[in-house]
């Protein structure tokens, strides 16, 4: 079945680019473009599985939708500290932030980011990871890990899948989203980029 893709920019020629590159994709329906400050509920009311979005759009939705949005949301920047001061990228990992797409990477990579956030996992690479946050100061206690949690979180932190996970530390799928449970119970937090986001924070030193 095909995945809903909603595409949201600022501009609709950035938009309508976006459409070209991805409607070549047959695991791809593009639902909908959408440009400038548009309503939200006609943003949605195709019922997109994925946004994919630039930042002035993403900011949008933030201020404009009270609740989580109801899509997983890849965000396209071609700054990769620009929307993270003051707590912005906190704001948009609670309205619905799975993935963080930067505009050098090419078409093919980005349909592999929109199939892999659709599949439940996180898109954000250790670089854009370390750079956004590089100016965060770190108020949290560390927590300790074992190991292969440690192993683990290095792996979520590079934006690799449980199966990727799993094939690089030689352990099984179901291993690797146990101890993913794990580590969500230990940080208190509900998601992976949410997980990643706080173990930047807290063990700088494992991202550089």
């Amino acid at each position: 079945m095909a995945i809903n893709v909603l595409i949201y920019c600022g501009y609709r020629l950035f938009a309508e680019g976006l459409q070209k590159l991805l409607e070549e994709d047959k695991s791809l329906r593009i639902v909908g473009i959408h440009a400038g400050d548009e309503g939200v509920s006609g943003i949605l009311q195709n019922d997109p599985d994925v946004i994919v979005a630039d930042l002035p759009s993403c900011n949008f939705l933030v201020n404009n939708y009270e609740k989580k949005l109801p899509a997983k949301t890849i965000l396209i920047t071609d700054d990769r500290k620009a929307p993270f001061g003051n707590g912005g990228l906190q704001k948009l990992i609670a309205k619905g932030l799975v993935g963080i797409f930067h505009k050098s990477y090419d078409s093919d990579l980005l349909k592999k980011a929109i199939a892999t956030v659709h599949a439940g996992e996180l898109w954000i690479d250790r670089k854009t990871l370390t750079e956004s946050l590089s100016s965060s100061q770190n108020a949290h206690k560390k927590i300790s890990l074992t190991k292969k949690e440690k192993e683990i979180l290095d792996c979520i932190c590079e934006g690799m899948t449980n199966k990727e996970t799993a094939e690089k530390l030689s352990i099984s799928e179901l291993t690797v989203k146990s101890h993913c449970n794990h580590l969500f119970k230990k940080f208190g937090v509900s998601n992976r980029l949410k997980l990643a986001l706080l173990a930047s924070q807290m063990y700088p030193s494992r991202l550089a």
